[in-house]
């Protein structure tokens, strides 16, 4: 036997890290955490004294006794070769979770896991527990076993990871020499008192107790010692966690985590009983504890300084480094110092700054000037502190200026500074040169680039270059939008500017850049750094963005740093460089770490939380709904899910949840595509659901098609019978005009022939009469009897004309009128003048509406004749699409139409035969200016 120095752990550095706690308030059965485990699909089991969780980092599952657990207390949790979880609970039974339900074991055999033991599954899918130096095989018919030739030999091993091994005689006398040297054997193992077990991890084998772990490798010829791990305290139990290492709970110790191959060890959790520890494949640590649920660390290689660590206010406000220290400033004047060096838990003091405002006391700008000095600003001056001497009971700030400092930059023998409405530059030796004022635009920041002050203020960005003379300083970039300007960094080649709302923008020479999110952090940026001449550190109240330039600024990587990846805030404030370290001021404490971000972060995984075998088919009107869920536990449950229907929607839907729902999809078969973003805005794979959306009886083509042919011919028969009343009413309408013209035609002969041959008489002989009697003196009353039936005549011929239905054209009318006009202006001074335009083809025109026109045309050219004292007049006849327009003009005297047009019959007769006729009527005249009647209808 070798023999090899023990390792002894009693005062293991104990390391501050940011862990996310969960317990009963978040949704977990119970704070009092039994076991952890993380199954193949990437779920986190959690067995309690109040039943088991399920935990996809968002939300908690939760299964008791009343969903078919043996017991609401469970101890073990293990997966099966058959992606099945069994549960060992309080009343020595098994049962096991499938396609979403708890099943029991058809076996009333009893399963005994002692505390100290473990639970597997090994490679043949047999119920395994390893404890003292054999491992126990259970059986059940729910397991499905498959059949070996080595299953009960003595001396045979099993691991969780399919591992299995055969130990001889002389190594099993070797192990049990050990244990008696330690004075632990069968009887402290089955009491429990002083137990111990073996465990197998590839070619190693552990021999795992209470109080120290001793690791074998194992060969065909015989297991080898290696190394011995010895550790104090109370321990409760010892895990494999994987990757060549184990975990060592303790009770009020933490855990203790242990590479048995580079000896590396961390403790955790000091002063909490810890009781289950897992590695998970994200690389995050997993604890749990007694009574406070578990606790999850998604970088442990981020260190934490807090409270915890000594540091009297966890909210830092602002970092510096000089002299070798890392100073912190904070609210109420206070100023928190470590020592950097290789002490892994420095001593943290505080200086207090003496101010005479008891409000507003915060740090707000610490600046290092050569000499080991440090500038710090607060809200109510400057004061200098002289760190030279590694002695901090030296240390005194000295105040250099009074007022309220929002941005300190120096120069080789400058130091300028922003206060209220000035700048104020300050000489080497801290004695005031001059101040350049402002107007007030509530300055903010401060930057020396290209020689010149860059100052950022709420209402924008300005420069100033200082000179002795006059102040001249002028608004820049307020053509790319930038207003509201927070904070400023310059280094030789860049400056970048960080806005409110608008992310930062970098300007190196003619190039510009703008970062906002989701690229980065946020858009509200509270600070940036450079820490060195490529790298910009963006700080933001949601984590802080590392951007990395090459390539002269053309090229960036940005990376996210924040809650999910180890600061124990997003709520950044500053950032520091010293050596590797990274120092980052959060309202939590101080991270301290040399990994630039997420890089090589695993994507999240998207899986369906359906039932395999789950409906995919759906009736219409049947609420579809999908369950998926994306595992990303760095991302804290701050996950966001993608769905769209393939070939149906153009644009991804957005939720805070893995489930879709559907109420009314139209019938088909579909297929939805989801995807989920993780914090560090990656992508999973997509996951595809394809399901059919099955009309109802009434949906089905063929009876559609049938309807829809049913329609056709009951809309034919309608269509059909309203078109042949229609006919009919047309050959009634048809039948009654061809009777009405009959009848207009009897009429209009009949008064021709008799009426109007008797009048023809009549008027023959009194104009023969009055020729007899011409020198009579009855000649006046016979020839006025002679006027009055040659009157008579000429309105019976009127009355013929529109009665008689062949003259119901529009040309017949035009002929009348120029016949009629003739007529009128015969005997007259006026000289007559006509053009018509009615084109050849036929227009019908009923014979009331010839009457009127003509009555009313007529009415016109008599009052030229009397009244108008016109040389000429002018009629025009023009049709046009069924539009009839007359126009009717003289030279004469004109009138007044508003004064005339309530006094003459004539001029009222026209109004009321335009209106009967429904037509624009338009009389233009004035005074010697003649007068112009326009009548316009449609036929």
């Amino acid at each position: 036997m070798f023999l090899f120095p023990w390792r002894v752990y009693a005062d293991t550095p104990y390391q501050v890290v940011y862990l996310k706690n969960y317990n009963a308030t978040e949704g977990l059965l119970s704070s009092r955490v039994n076991y952890i485990m993380q199954d193949s699909r990437g779920f986190i089991w959690i067995a309690t004294d109040k039943g088991v969780s399920r935990f996809d980092g968002q939300h908690f599952k939760n299964f008791t006794s009343a969903d078919g657990l043996e017991s609401n207390e469970c101890f073990r949790i293990a997966e099966d070769n058959y992606r099945r979880i069994f549960f060992y609970c309080s009343n020595y039974k098994v049962c096991y979770y499938e396609n979403g339900l708890i099943h029991k074991v058809n076996s009333s055999q009893k399963v005994l896991v002692l505390p100290f033991a473990n639970f597997f599954f090994n490679r043949y899918n047999e119920l395994c527990v390893n404890y003292r130096l054999t491992t126990k095989v259970y059986h059940f018919d729910e397991l499905k076993s498959k059949r070996h030739t080595l299953r009960h030999l003595s001396g045979y091993i099993y691991g969780s990871d399919g591992e299995e091994i055969i130990l001889s005689e002389n190594d099993l006398d070797m192990l049990e020499k050990e244990l008696s040297e330690g004075q632990l054997n069968y009887e402290t193992a089955n009491n429990n008192t002083r137990p111990y077990r073996l465990a197998i991890e590839q070619n190693h084998l552990l021999l795992i107790t209470k109080d120290w772990v001793h690791v074998y490798q194992y060969e065909r010829s015989g297991i080898i010692p290696l190394e011995k791990f010895s550790f104090t305290g109370n321990v409760t139990s010892v895990y494999l966690t994987g990757k060549h290492t184990f975990a060592v709970t303790t009770v009020k110790q933490g855990t203790y985590i242990i590479d048995y191959i580079t000896g590396e060890r961390r403790n955790y959790l000091n002063n909490h009983i810890t009781t289950s520890t897992l590695i998970d494949r994200e690389n995050n640590l997993w604890f749990g504890s007694y009574d406070k649920g578990f606790f999850l660390s998604t970088n442990p290689e981020v260190k934490v300084i807090d409270q915890e660590s000594g540091l009297a206010n966890e909210d830092a406000l602002k970092l510096g480094i000089a002299g070798g220290y890392l100073f912190a400033g904070h609210v109420l004047s206070t100023l928190s110092y470590i020592k950097l060096d290789a002490n892994p838990r420095p001593p943290i003091g505080t200086i207090s700054l003496n101010q005479n405002r008891s409000d507003f006391n915060r740090i707000t700008n610490l600046l290092t000037i050569p000499g080991n000095r440090l500038l710090i600003g607060t809200d109510n001056g400057i004061f200098g502190l002289d760190v030279s001497k590694n002695n901090p009971s030296s240390w005194h700030p000295e105040n250099y200026f009074f007022g309220p400092i929002k941005g300190i930059e120096q120069r080789p023998d400058t130091v300028y500074f922003i206060s209220q409405n000035a700048v104020v530059a300050l000489s080497k030796q801290f004695k005031r040169i001059k101040g350049y004022r402002f107007k007030p635009v509530r300055m903010t920041s401060l930057a020396w680039f290209d020689n010149k002050l860059l100052i950022g203020s709420l209402y924008g960005l300005y420069r100033l270059k200082p000179t002795t003379n006059d102040i001249y300083y002028v608004r820049v970039l307020a053509n790319k939008g930038i207003n509201a300007v927070k904070c400023l960094a310059a280094n030789d080649k860049a400056y970048a500017v960080g806005t409110e709302a608008q992310g930062l923008f970098l300007f190196a020479g003619e190039r510009t850049i703008q970062f906002n999110s989701p690229l980065i952090s946020s858009g509200d940026i509270r600070r940036l750094v450079w820490t060195d001449a490529n790298t910009l550190w963006a700080c933001t109240a949601n984590g802080v963005s590392v951007i990395s330039f090459s390539n002269n600024y053309h090229d960036y990587k940005v990376s996210l740093i924040n809650t999910s990846n180890g600061l124990p805030s997003d709520n950044v404030a500053d950032v520091v460089k010293y050596g590797l370290n990274y120092y980052i001021a959060t309202d939590r404490g101080i991270a301290v770490t040399q990994n630039l971000g997420n890089r090589h972060l695993p994507k999240p995984v998207l899986i369906n939380d359906g039932a395999p075998g789950a409906q995919n088919n759906f009736t219409y009107g049947q609420p579809v709904v999908f369950n998926c869920v994306a595992l990303s536990y760095k991302s804290m449950g701050k996950i966001q899910y993608r769905f769209r229907l393939k070939g149906v929607d153009k644009n991804w839907s957005v939720a805070p949840t893995g489930e879709k729902r559907f109420d009314l999809l139209p019938p088909g078969n579909y297929e939805l595509e989801a995807v989920a973003a993780d914090r560090f805005n990656q992508l999973s794979s997509s996951l595809i659901f394809q399901f059919t959306v099955m009309p109802l009886w009434y949906q089905q083509v063929w009876l559609q098609a049938l309807a829809v042919i049913s329609a056709i011919v009951i809309v034919f028969l309608l269509v059909r019978k309203y078109y042949l009343s229609i006919i009919g009413l047309q050959k009634k309408d048809y039948e009654n005009e061809l009777a009405l013209q009959r009848e207009r035609q009897r009429i209009s002969s009949e008064v021709h022939d008799d009426l109007g041959a008797s009048i023809s008489g009549i008027k023959l002989r009194t104009e023969l009469l009055s020729r007899k009697v011409a020198d009579q003196p009855d000649f006046q009353e016979i020839d006025g009897i002679h006027e009055a039936i040659t009157d008579i005549s000429t309105q019976m011929r009127l009355i013929i004309w529109s009665l008689d239905p062949e003259n119901d054209e529009v040309s017949n009318l035009a002929n009348f009128i120029h016949k009629q006009a003739i007529k009128i202006f015969e005997f007259s001074n006026v000289s007559f003048h006509e053009n018509t335009s009615v084109g050849e083809t036929v227009t019908i025109i009923s014979g009331e509406k010839r009457r009127q026109i003509y009555l009313l045309v007529k009415e016109v050219l008599n009052n030229i004749v009397k009244h108008s004292k016109a040389r000429n007049a002018y009629l025009t006849i023009n049709l046009y699409k069924e539009r009839l327009h007359i126009s009717i003009r003289d030279d004469g005297r004109g009138f007044d139409p508003d004064i005339r047009k309530h006094e003459t019959m004539g001029l009222r007769n026209i109004h009321a035969r335009a209106k009967r006729l429904n037509a624009e009527l338009k009389i233009d005249t004035a005074p010697r200016k003649g007068t112009s009647v326009s009548i316009k209808l449609s036929l």
